[in-house]
C-alpha cells in the first residue's frame, strides 16, 4: 500500500504571509492539527497547535504583526515567524510503512507527500489507524484485534494537577515533547489537556491593540489546568483490545485515551502507540 492510497488527495494549506489568526481559523474549522505551509505549490513548512502556543503571546511586540485593527490576539504574527521548517516530507507513491516509520522516528504526526517537488497530500496518524477499521488487509492480521491496551500503552504515565500553573503545564508538554497529559486530583482522574486544548486557550486570550503583550502575557500563569482542561475525558481499560481504542479515537477525534485499572490511571495510549504497532504488524 502506498501513502498517496492512505492520506488524503485534499488538503488544506496557508501561505507564509498569512496570519495567525488565519491559520487558526482553519484548524478549527476543519478539526485539524497541522496546516502546511505553501507558496505557488512548494510547501516551506508546516504549522502546529504546539507552534502556536510558543507564537501566540509569547513573542516580544516588536515582532508582532496585526492582522486586523482594533482588539487583536496576543503575539498575533505571520505565518513564516512560527512555521516549523525545513518540513520532513516523503514520496506520494512511498510504501505506508515507510511513512510510518519515518513519522515516528521524527514525532510528527502529519507528513505531507510531494511529487516532484510539489505538495500532493497529507497523512497522519490517524489515517494509519483507519488501516484497522476498513477492509484493508492489515485489519484483518491474526491476532490483531487481541492485542491488549496493557501491553502497547505508556506506563508510568506523567500527570499535572488541576491547580498545576498554565505556564508550568506548558513547560512540562515541551519539555516531555507530550501532546497529551491526564490531570489527576487525590488520585482520580478528573480531565486531560492537549495540545490543541491549550492552543485554543491562548487563541481567545485577546488584549487590545495598544496594550503591551508583556503587561496581558504577565497574568497567564494564574491560570490553571482547571480552567483549560477537558473534563470526564473519554477513557479505556488495560484489558481493552487495541481494535477498540483505534476506533474511538477515530471517530471521536482523540489523540490519546488514558488507561485505567480497578479506577486507578495507569497509563496513557496515544495514536504513536498504535502507529508503533502498525510497523509491527507490517513487519510481521
Amino acid at each position: 500500500m502506498q501513502l498517496v492510497e492512505l492520506g488524503g488527495a485534499r488538503v488544506v494549506t496557508i501561505g507564509p504571509e498569512d496570519s495567525i489568526d488565519e491559520a487558526i481559523a482553519l484548524l478549527d474549522a476543519n478539526h485539524f492539527r497541522h496546516l502546511p505551509v505553501v507558496d505557488k505549490g512548494r510547501i516551506l513548512g508546516m504549522v502546529s497547535d504546539r507552534d502556536l502556543i510558543r507564537a501566540v503571546g509569547m513573542l516580544p511586540s516588536e515582532q508582532r504583526t496585526a492582522s486586523h485593527q482594533g482588539p487583536a490576539r496576543v503575539g498575533a504574527t505571520r505565518i513564516s515567524q512560527v512555521m516549523s521548517t525545513p518540513v520532513t516530507t516523503i514520496a506520494a507513491d512511498a510504501p505506508a510503512d515507510e511513512g510510518a516509520v519515518l513519522m515516528l522516528e521524527k514525532n510528527i504526526r502529519a507528513l505531507p507527500l510531494v511529487y516532484r517537488d510539489r505538495l500532493a497530500g497529507i497523512v497522519t496518524q490517524t489515517d494509519f489507524l483507519k488501516c484497522y477499521l476498513d477492509d484493508r488487509k492489515i485489519a484483518k492480521l491474526e491476532g490483531w484485534r487481541f492485542k491488549k491496551v496493557g501491553d502497547h500503552m505508556t506506563s508510568p504515565v506523567i500527570t499535572l494537577g488541576p491547580n498545576d500553573t498554565f505556564r508550568h503545564a506548558a513547560r512540562v508538554m515541551q519539555t516531555h515533547k507530550f501532546r497529551h497529559v491526564p490531570i489527576v486530583e487525590d488520585g482520580r482522574l478528573v480531565g486531560i489537556v492537549s495540545d490543541r486544548d491549550m492552543r485554543r486557550f491562548l487563541s481567545g486570550f485577546e488584549i487590545d491593540f495598544e496594550d503591551d503583550v508583556d503587561d496581558a502575557r504577565h497574568h497567564r500563569p494564574e491560570v490553571s489546568m482547571i480552567d483549560v482542561m477537558t473534563r470526564q475525558p473519554k477513557t479505556t481499560h488495560v484489558r481493552e483490545a487495541l481494535a477498540e481504542v483505534a476506533d474511538i479515537m477515530v471517530s471521536q477525534r482523540f489523540g490519546a485515551l488514558p488507561v485505567m485499572d480497578d479506577d486507578q490511571i495507569v497509563g496513557i495510549i496515544t495514536e504513536a502507540d498504535l502507529l508503533r504497532h502498525f510497523v509491527a504488524a507490517c513487519k510481521g
